[in-house]
C-alpha cells in the first residue's frame, strides 16, 4: 500500500469541499495538454508539474491511501477505490475559483473521521508539491494503520455534467441581460468589454509561454507577467467602461486604493461606493481581501457597497453581511470562461453579477 497527499488550493480559494462532496481529488497542472492517459506528460525534475499529473494519473492503485492536506495540515484521509473509478479528465471542474482543475481521481474520503496526529505531519515541511508520493516512514506507518472500515460505502455521485458544463454564448448571454432589464445599447457594450477583456488576457498568456519557450535552458532571464497597474489599464477599466462607469466615476490609486468607485462627482470618501484591489495576472488571489478592507475602515469610506479583487480573468465580487465583510464571494466572473454555473465559487450567477456592478444598481 502506497500513501500519496494532495493539496486543496489556498486561503481564500479553498476547494476541499469538492473532494468530499463528490469523493474526488482534483489536480490543475497543465490542464492544456490534455487528457493524461491520452498525452505524454513529461517533465523536468521529480516534481515537474507534468509528472505530478503522469503520477497521479497512472501511479495509484486499488488500496492505496491518499492524504488531503491544505497548507501544511492534513485535513482528511481517503482510500484509492476498486475499478472503474479511476482517472479521468473531467469538464466540471473547470473554472474552480479560476483554476482548472480538470485531472480527476475518484477517492473514498473517511466521513467525520478523527484524523488525531495524523493533522501535524506536514507542519515541519515548508513546501510540497501539489501531488506526491508520501516516503516518511512515521507518516506511512500512521496511514497503513487505518481500519478498511473507514473508507467501505459507497462513493458520493460525480458532478451533473449538465449543470457544470455549459458556458454563455455572446448570444445567449445577451438574452439574458435584456431579460434581466439592460438595454440593447448597454448590452452591445458589456458584450464588447468583455470579448476585449478576454482577449487581451489571452494574448497575455500567449505570450507568457513564448516567452517561456525561448528562455527554456536559459540561466538568466525572468519571465515577466503583467502587472496590476497593466491589468487595471487595459483589462478592468474598459470592462468598467463597457458596464456603463464614466471615466469621472472611476479613480486610479485613489487615497492607495488600486481603484475607487463613486457614485457621483465629486470623487470623495463620502461618494465612494466600490473599491477594487488588483494583482498581477495570475498571481494568487488568497489573503487579498483584507487588505482593500484595512483601505475601506482607515479612510472611513462607510458608503462603499462591494470590495473587488482581480488578478485580470477573473473578478471576485464582496459584499458586507451582518455588519462585516462576508469572506465567501457572492458574485464572480471569469472573463475567459462565462459559465452559467461554477462549481464553485457556489451560487454564482454570472448575469446577476454584470446587473449587480451596473452604476445604478451600486
Amino acid at each position: 500500500m502506497k500513501v500519496w497527499q494532495i493539496a486543496t488550493g489556498e486561503p481564500g480559494r479553498n476547494y476541499k469541499e469538492l473532494f468530499f462532496d463528490h469523493d474526488v481529488m482534483i489536480l490543475g497542472c497543465r490542464v492544456d495538454l490534455g487528457d493524461a492517459l491520452e498525452k505524454d506528460y513529461i517533465g523536468v525534475g521529480p516534481n515537474a508539474c507534468e509528472n505530478q499529473v503522469y503520477s497521479f494519473a497512472r501511479k495509484p492503485e486499488p488500496g492505496d491511501r491518499v492524504i488531503m492536506r491544505f497548507a501544511n495540515e492534513a485535513i482528511g484521509i481517503g482510500q484509492i477505490p476498486e475499478p472503474p473509478n479511476g482517472y479521468s479528465f473531467n469538464e466540471s471542474f473547470r473554472c474552480v475559483y479560476g483554476w482548472d482543475l480538470c485531472h480527476c481521481r475518484r477517492v473514498a474520503w473517511a466521513k467525520d473521521y478523527n484524523l488525531g496526529d495524523l493533522v501535524k505531519v506536514f507542519k515541519s515541511v515548508k513546501q510540497r508539491p501539489s501531488f506526491t508520493q508520501v516516503h516518511e516512514e512515521c507518516v506511512v506507518d500512521m496511514v497503513q494503520a487505518i481500519d478498511d472500515e473507514a473508507f467501505t460505502r459507497p462513493l458520493e455521485a460525480m458532478p451533473d455534467k449538465n449543470e457544470y458544463e455549459q458556458d454563455y454564448t455572446e448570444d445567449s448571454l445577451g438574452l439574458e441581460l435584456f431579460r434581466a432589464g439592460i438595454s440593447s445599447k448597454n448590452i452591445e457594450d458589456i458584450l464588447k468589454a468583455l470579448q476585449q477583456a478576454a482577449m487581451v488576457c489571452s494574448w497575455y498568456e500567449s505570450e507568457q509561454k513564448d516567452c517561456a519557450s525561448l528562455m527554456e535552458g536559459k540561466k538568466e532571464g525572468r519571465l515577466r507577467t503583467p502587472s496590476e497597474h497593466e491589468i487595471i489599464s487595459h483589462v478592468i477599466l474598459p470592462l468598467f467602461l463597457g458596464l456603463g462607469w464614466s471615466h469621472q466615476q472611476m479613480g486610479v490609486e485613489w487615497q492607495r486604493v488600486d481603484m475607487a468607485f463613486f457614485k457621483t462627482a465629486p470623487r470623495t470618501k463620502e461618494n465612494c461606493v466600490m473599491v477594487l484591489e488588483a494583482k498581477g495576472l495570475g498571481s494568487a488571489l488568497s489573503n487579498v481581501l483584507d487588505q482593500p478592507i484595512n483601505y475601506v475602515r482607515e479612510l472611513e469610506l462607510s458608503n462603499v457597497k462591494y470590495i473587488l479583487t482581480t488578478d485580470g480573468v477573473n473578478l471576485f465580487v464582496y459584499h458586507k453581511s451582518g455588519g462585516d465583510w462576508d469572506r465567501n464571494p457572492f458574485g464572480y466572473i471569469n472573463v475567459s470562461r462565462l459559465r452559467k454555473k461554477y462549481i464553485l465559487p457556489r451560487g454564482i450567477d454570472l448575469v446577476k453579477t454584470l446587473v449587480k456592478l451596473q452604476p445604478s444598481m451600486v
